[in-house]
């Protein structure tokens, strides 16, 4: 019993921190990324903006058109969060800096981009160890905040785009500083955390070569765990429940039984598989673009795009899949999620950011 615990530790969200580190470095750093901006003929300022409901700040950039005014802008809101893969501002993925690159594109169409460190991250304070996605939210909130408040410069309408689990983090965001439109870059679904984790175990081990049996296991040792972290009335109650989980399945290790503890048994699990998608889409009643690809190993387009499309509420929202596409919206090589992202030179294909920039106008044509 419970031979696989370190394949299970890379359950994603995590897989991307996970994936980055099992690569040498100096091989990432000689594929081309011919997307990273050499020039940016813009305005770029460092920015701070407070926190107040946690007594954080958050140290970020703003970029801005040179000429102009009633900029449409973004807050950009990263993915990679579980407390194993914490994101700075330029949201960096295998040597992508995925963000740098949105933001650059984004801001050579006119638009005014806020990215930022997440908090314990780069110049910000605070601590993502400890924090879960409504801490998350709560920090992207306050950006959106300052943006429209404190930034000094002319704006029209100001939204999120969040990457992968930033679009859940878009949503719970709008609660406390609602947005004018969101853009979720395959950030949203409508899978069960279990339903979810399972899923993307068996297609990325399947990839990675992993027989049926061993599989199988992994999947039935995520699901107890889920239920474990469903059932536990407290954080701390938890953790000593998946400790005895380890122990009663065999793992005498004490490193890896604290390991499995110290990974699950944290504000972001023990939240995030409490977690309605379903009730969480609905929450919000404003225009949102939710794009998908066909390639994408770790939210699936077949599974969600329709659904989605359905619960959506504003007739102006649109959810759409890009045949080929992965889950960073390059153009998938093999198919292999993850595991192909440092090899691919293109970052994000730009027909996905002209659709936002698309999109996004025709919300703000509707709006005058």
């Amino acid at each position: 019993m419970f031979s696989h615990l370190k394949k299970l530790l890379l359950v994603p969200i995590g897989i991307l921190a996970a994936c980055s580190n099992s690569f040498d470095n100096m091989i990432i750093s000689l594929v081309p990324r011919p997307q990273a901006p050499k020039e940016r003929p813009y305005q770029i300022r460092e920015i701070e903006f407070n926190n107040p409901q946690d007594g954080i700040k958050i140290a970020g950039e703003l970029t801005y058109p040179s000429t102009g005014n009633d900029f449409p802008a973004f807050v950009l809101i990263s993915g990679h969060e579980d407390g194993a893969s914490p994101a700075n501002r330029n949201s960096e993925i295998t040597g992508h800096k995925y963000f740098l690159v949105i933001s650059d594109l984004l801001t050579k169409r006119g638009y005014a981009v806020l990215r930022f460190d997440n908090r314990g991250v780069g110049k910000s304070s605070g601590d993502y160890t400890t924090a879960s996605d409504d801490e998350f939210a709560s920090d992207a909130a306050a950006a959106l905040k300052w943006l429209r408040e404190e930034s000094n410069i002319p704006l029209s309408l100001t939204g999120f785009l969040g990457h992968s689990q930033g679009g859940v983090k878009a949503l719970l965001a709008a609660s406390h500083e609602k947005p004018d439109f969101i853009v979720a870059l395959a950030g949203l679904g409508v899978e069960t955390s279990t339903e979810l984790f399972v899923r993307q175990n068996q297609t990325l081990n399947k990839h990675e070569g992993m027989n049926q049996t061993q599989i199988d296991q992994m999947c039935r040792e995520i699901t107890d765990i889920i239920a474990i972290l469903q059932n536990s009335n407290t954080l701390n109650e938890a953790r000593e429940n998946i400790r005895e989980y380890a122990v009663n399945s065999g793992v005498d290790n004490e490193k890896n039984i604290q390991n499995l503890v110290n990974h699950f048994a944290t504000n972001w699990w023990y939240k995030e598989v409490r977690r309605d998608p379903i009730a969480l889409l609905k929450s919000y009643d404003g225009p949102i673009l939710s794009l998908f690809g066909s390639k994408d190993l770790l939210v699936s387009s077949s599974i969600n795009e329709a659904p989605v499309r359905k619960l959506l509420i504003n007739p102006q929202s649109e959810a759409l899949t890009y045949d080929g596409l992965n889950h960073l919206f390059q153009t998938a090589k093999k198919g292999t999620g993850p595991y192909e992202y440092w090899e691919i030179e293109t970052t994000i294909e730009e027909k996905v950011v002209d659709k936002i920039d698309s999109w996004t106008k025709s919300i703000i044509h509707s709006s005058i």
